[in-house]
């Protein structure tokens, strides 16, 4: 007796197949999910681990560690003839990148201050993670911040203390923080145009700047170029002279808004050792910093070499000198309120030229009209 044995009907192998993979979809996706979270997690740990680590090494050292010992991948410390070790292996950030993450805000990037007394350690969550909302996050020795590091690790944004742009003169800052710096992210571009090869006049007078080839249009884009004592706010005569009111020291507005001023020579070389720590602008050894400062994008024929790692920005906006305006495109030139003593006259500013990455330490003739930065007091 033969029995009619009935198949599946195309509808319902399809009906079949749809089940099983609206199935495997919510199946791979919960498992995504928890590898996601497993992965924050970890983040996380791993970064109150370190921090405790790094503690360690604090109390044992009075600093934390430098960026060549973090790169030893342990962290560690030596005295009389002792190891003590609080890490053995740093860990690494897990992969791939989850939520929002890029890739370079999922590593992590460990960044310490030039005299050793703190630190930020740039990282990311991808989901909520406890108290922890997804994003980028800073570690610092006060716990980890809700915000990003700075680029390249530097210190959380709100060095400038939430500022993001100041208004001055008509024109808008931006406002970038570098280490436990915050500077203007563009040059400074204030008073009245003087025509090349007139000098500036006494600041009494009010604030004067050039132009390159004597266009607004150019200052609009470069900033303007100061003469020093014009930049510091002084007498013209102060431009050959160290005697009183020249003889400067401590802190100096000049020409810029309230709560910034003009840098040091010491505080350029603060920012050019947020880059390298051990360098030194007045040996011009700090050999990296340049290109990072640099704006990475110009239009101009020459090689500026820039990466614009930190938003910085430097722009070549050249010089001039007794009238002659040259070097715009190929160098860029920093004014600094530090004048070298017993050399009336002369005063350092910071060097970065096309075609390298360097940032010099230099001494120029301050009848020289040059670029300046605001710095946060």
């Amino acid at each position: 007796m033969k029995f009619n044995k009935k198949a599946f009907t195309l509808i319902e192998l399809l009906v079949v197949i749809a089940i099983i993979g609206i199935l495997a979809t919510i199946s791979i996706v919960s498992l995504s999910n928890a590898r996601a979270k497993s992965r924050d997690a970890k983040r996380a740990g791993d970064m109150k681990q370190v921090q405790t680590a790094l503690e360690l090494f604090f109390n044992d050292k009075g600093r934390y560690p430098s960026a060549s010992e973090w790169d030893a991948n342990q962290i560690f410390s030596t005295s009389t003839g002792a190891t003590s070790t609080y890490m053995q292996i740093i860990p690494s950030a897990p992969t791939p990148a989850d939520g929002r993450c890029t890739s370079d805000q999922n590593s992590i990037s460990y960044i310490p201050t030039s005299d050793g007394a703190s630190y930020s350690i740039s990282f990311c969550l991808g989901g909520n993670t406890g108290t922890l909302a997804s994003g980028p996050k800073c570690l610092t020795p006060g716990g980890i911040i809700d915000v990003e590091c700075n680029i390249d690790g530097g210190q959380p944004a709100d060095v400038c203390g939430g500022i993001s742009s100041v208004s001055y003169g008509g024109d808008s800052y931006p406002t970038v923080a570098i280490g436990t710096q915050c500077w203007f992210a563009k040059n400074l571009n204030v008073g009245t145009r003087v025509d090349d090869p007139d000098d500036q006049g006494d600041y009494s007078g009010g604030i004067q700047k050039y132009c390159y080839d004597d266009s607004e249009a150019i200052c609009d884009t470069d900033g303007g170029l100061y003469q020093w004592h014009m930049a510091l706010g002084l007498p013209q005569a102060c431009d050959a002279s160290e005697a009183s009111p020249c003889n400067i020291s401590g802190t100096i507005q000049g020409i810029y808004p309230s709560g910034w001023h003009i840098p040091s020579f010491n505080e350029l070389q603060t920012l050019a050792q947020n880059d390298d720590p051990g360098c030194d602008l007045s040996a011009n050894n700090c050999h990296t910093a340049g290109g990072k400062l640099k704006a990475s994008s110009i239009s101009t024929p020459v090689t500026w070499d820039g990466t614009n790692n930190y938003n910085f920005s430097v722009f070549p906006a050249g010089y001039n000198l007794e009238g002659s305006l040259d070097g715009r495109g190929t160098l860029a030139v920093l004014w600094s309120a530090s004048p070298p003593s017993g050399y009336p006259g002369i005063a350092w500013s910071g060097l970065l030229l096309s075609g390298g990455t360097t940032f010099y330490g230099n001494s120029d003739d301050r009848a020289t009209g040059f670029s300046v930065r605001c710095l946060q007091d």
